[in-house]
Parts: C-alpha cells; structure tokens; sequence
C-alpha cells in the first residue's frame, strides 16, 4: 500500500491523528506517523495538504433561504423576556409584528420559535 490510492480510512486516521497529536502538543515526525498507516511520505504530506480543500463548508449554502434569520429570532426571544406573563397573550403573527417582522406565516414563527 506504499504507492497509489490510499482508502478513505487511512486517509481520515492519518489526517486525526496528525491533528490530535498537534493540538495536544505532543512532539513527533510525520514521517513515523506516515509510516504508522504504510503510507510515503510524499504522499502523506499531500494528504495532510488536501485536508482543507476537502472538508465541508462551516456556513450551510445548501438548500433554501431562511425566512426568519437569527436577529430576527432573538428578536422575538427579547420580546418575550421584556413582556414576561404578559407576552402569553399574544400571537404568534402579534409577536412577529412586534419584532417587526411580516409577511411570515404563524405556523413559520412557530417552528423557528421552538427550535430555541
């Protein structure tokens, strides 16, 4: 397994354990942790190179737009602490309207609202 195509396993062991060796500072040569999984130094380092390209996005682009953006939520949420028992009594469409918020139906309040 020396040359060529390295399987994803490897490829996620190696990268792990490169990583957890560096965060917790724990002195060692890539070369042995290359050796550890049969892989050439050359292309262990490519690897360790490639991780970044190959890893997931931290902001979500997928998918559809949300309605209610998180201002928009702890908007509501601040809404609801100021007015306390008071603020039972409104509707979900009257708290939106409070916020400032309109256009969005109830049942759309509701859900961002429970995800809290």
């Amino acid at each position: 397994m020396a040359y060529g195509h390295h399987p994803t396993p490897i490829k996620s062991k190696l990268i792990g354990t490169v990583n957890y060796l560096q965060v917790h500072k724990i002195p060692f040569f890539k070369s042995d942790v290359f050796r550890n999984f049969g892989v050439s130094s050359a292309r262990g380092k490519a690897i360790l190179e490639r991780q970044q390209d190959r890893r997931h996005p931290e902001i979500e682009t997928r998918g559809r737009k949300k309605l209610i953006n998180p201002e928009q939520i702890l908007a509501m949420e601040q809404i609801l602490w100021t007015y306390g028992f008071q603020a039972r009594q409104l509707t979900w469409q009257g708290l939106a309207l409070q916020a400032g918020i309109s256009g969005i139906s109830s049942r759309t309040i509701e859900r961002a609202m429970g995800r809290l």
